[in-house]
């Protein structure tokens, strides 16, 4: 919907307003509709906003009134009945929109009864001037980024990390940036790359004023783990439980359609999306639009993509993405994903599909992320369970090894296996862990057989989802694109989160995938896309969005000369030239380029053009 930033000094430290026009600018790509700004010397809030409620001047923000002040980015579902709770104080409301329904919320109910209440995705920061007091919020799941860092008793905060990092001096985490080749900053629920800046975490809230800062958490996925209602669905049929998944889909599909400006889908013809387009086209105006991305080669998805559109009688627009185009647009597509691009090859072809929607006067689409998470989807997840019986032979070397401490030593490399887990859990504070204890300890009512596979929803929700959500937010906002999520809403979650996990996963006879060939992923999704679609795109196996990315680059050494992986690894012309001759995997080695092109960005301060120019004169896609 928008971007928000701003500044708060907790000593009455007057800060200049340029910086705030700085941060404003820099987020004019999240909100280019209208830019508003409150500004009192110590306290400053800036808007970019993204009109998709009230489309008049009425809904612009800051909301002000002689004490309070807020900015918020997203979208509030349950807004109308939040404006019910507001009929006996006699308020006359200038607007429609949800932004103003949320002001005078928190107002007279204050920030932990409004939160319990919010239904929606929201990133917001409201200040009350009498108590010199700033609250920095977040939604459940951080679908909405917000970044903060407190620097000489100031608080900044903003949307995204360029509005900061290109605006007050940042050191970088060397360490985590190495960390970066492995993907782990895109998955950080609190930790950023530059030292000093952090998210503020989901399901969280931030107050900061003259006595410091203090966090408070509102919500944690694990309170929605609920005995009574796991039993319930564990007693019903299937079909019952089916039903209840219909019902709270639906709902979720059409409360997410609240719009007064243009909306569609994106889809690729895999079962999450076209489930997602099959139910918005009940509810939806005839210029309710399909979107995708047509993967020229073997990548592509789009006659899955047209055979939905054609079942649904609605219109597609599909962007031809050459796989050329990913060197074309990796400096750019870079500078918006804000981290290098090693876990999302797809980020590129995903701008493109929502430049396309932008040029369609769209603003907001309809998206199927979640689902996987929600209801088993990815192979790994399926065949886990399976893990000991495949890897009998090994587990029998292992202890056969363990007789011999130094033999097993010498055998598994040194000790250094599992070292990327290490960092990857390190770059979290370890707290994997220690939410993983916590999670399972709520589901003692399980066999202990079952607990660890039940939890998976609650950690892919957790870590894997993190990463989609940034590449949706950071992609879609590049084009002044909002992405919703009926899958994730508040209701599904607890649904998902309860429900035995024999209906998430079926089995049979049925070759259905290689990775799993009698297993069935996403049953109860797959079942209520009966009779809805044809069954080769209700049994289409999970594809991942795939695209020609970074394995299929070749590389010249010279393309690090005078850049930032010389710089951080100190390498010399030798030693650069010894890193080509190791015979490392190509894709490892674009791992450190796609480092590279971040560190030049936002290290060294090189344009996105002169990136662009190095990565013409010194790469080329193999396919």
């Amino acid at each position: 919907m928008c971007g928000i930033s701003g500044f708060f000094n907790n000593k009455k430290k007057k800060i200049d307003k340029t910086l705030l026009i700085k941060f404003s600018k820099m987020l004019n790509h999240r909100g280019p509709d209208n830019q508003g700004k409150y500004y009192d010397d110590y306290i400053g809030m800036a808007h970019n906003r993204l009109s998709i409620l009230d489309l008049s001047e009425n809904g612009n923000q800051p909301f002000s009134n002689a004490r309070y002040h807020l900015v918020y980015n997203g979208e509030i579902y349950n807004y109308k009945d939040l404006r019910d709770d507001l009929e006996g104080f006699n308020i006359s409301f200038r607007s429609t929109s949800d932004t103003e329904v949320l002001f005078y919320h928190l107002i007279y109910f204050g920030i932990k009864e409004t939160l319990k209440k919010l239904n929606g995705m929201f990133a917001f920061a409201f200040f009350d001037h009498e108590k010199k007091k700033l609250f920095l919020c977040r939604d459940r799941l951080g679908i909405k980024p917000l970044f903060y860092s407190i620097k000489n008793s100031t608080l900044f905060f903003a949307s995204e990390m360029k509005a900061l990092v290109k605006n007050i001096e940042f050191k970088v985490d060397n360490v985590k940036a190495l960390y970066s080749t492995l993907g782990i900053n895109e998955k950080s629920r609190y930790e950023t790359v530059f030292e000093g800046l952090f998210h503020v975490r989901p399901g969280t809230y931030l107050e900061y004023d003259p006595d410091g800062l203090k966090e408070n958490i509102y919500f944690d996925l694990t309170d929605l783990i609920d005995e009574d209602n796991y039993n319930i669905r564990k007693k019903e049929s299937f079909s019952n439980n089916m039903n209840e998944f219909e019902n709270l889909f639906s709902s979720s599909v059409k409360k997410m359609l609240m719009s007064d400006a243009s909306m569609g889908a994106f889809v690729s013809g895999g079962i999450d999306s076209n489930l997602v387009a099959i139910e918005a086209a009940k509810y939806s105006e005839n210029d309710f639009q399909l979107f995708t991305a047509n993967i020229i080669g073997k990548h592509s998805e789009y006659d899955d993509a047209r055979q939905l559109s054609s079942e649904l009688d609605l219109e597609l627009k599909g962007y031809c993405f050459n796989p050329e185009y990913f060197l074309r647009d990796l400096a750019k597509v870079t500078w918006y994903y804000e981290t290098p691009i090693v876990v999302h090859s797809n980020a590129i072809p995903f701008s493109n599909v929502s430049m396309l929607a932008n040029t369609e006067n769209v603003k907001a689409v309809l998206t199927g992320e979640g689902a996987d998470e929600l209801f088993m989807g990815y192979p790994k997840l399926l065949t886990k369970r399976y893990d000991k019986f495949i890897r009998a032979p090994f587990h029998i070397l292992d202890k056969l090894y363990s007789l011999i401490p130094s033999l097993k030593s010498y055998m598994s490399g040194g000790g250094s296996a599992g070292i990327e887990v290490l960092f990857e859990k390190a770059s979290q504070n370890f707290t994997r862990d220690l939410i993983r204890q916590k999670g399972l300890k709520k589901l003692q009512f399980l066999k202990e057989s079952e607990r660890m596979d039940h939890y998976l929803t609650i950690q892919m929700l957790n870590e894997g989802l993190i990463s989609l959500l940034w590449r949706n937010d950071r992609m879609g906002m590049m084009h002044s694109i909002e992405s919703r999520f009926p899958f994730l809403d508040e209701r599904m979650l607890e649904f998902a989160i309860n429900l035995p996990t024999r209906n998430k996963i079926g089995y049979g006879l049925k070759f259905h995938n290689y990775k799993h060939p009698f297993l069935l992923d996403k049953k109860i999704i797959r079942y209520s896309a009966k009779n809805k679609l044809s069954n080769n795109l209700i049994y289409k196996k999970k594809e991942g969005f795939p695209c020609y990315g970074l394995g299929n680059l070749n590389i010249k050494p010279d393309f690090f000369n005078d850049g930032y992986v010389n710089d951080l690894l100190k390498l010399n012309n030798s030693m650069q030239t010894q890193f080509f001759s190791e015979n490392f995997d190509k894709y490892h080695i674009a791992k450190f380029a796609a480092l590279d092109i971040w560190g030049r960005l936002f290290v060294l301060n090189q344009s996105i053009d002169n990136v662009q120019d190095r990565i013409y004169r010194s790469m080329k896609m193999v396919y």
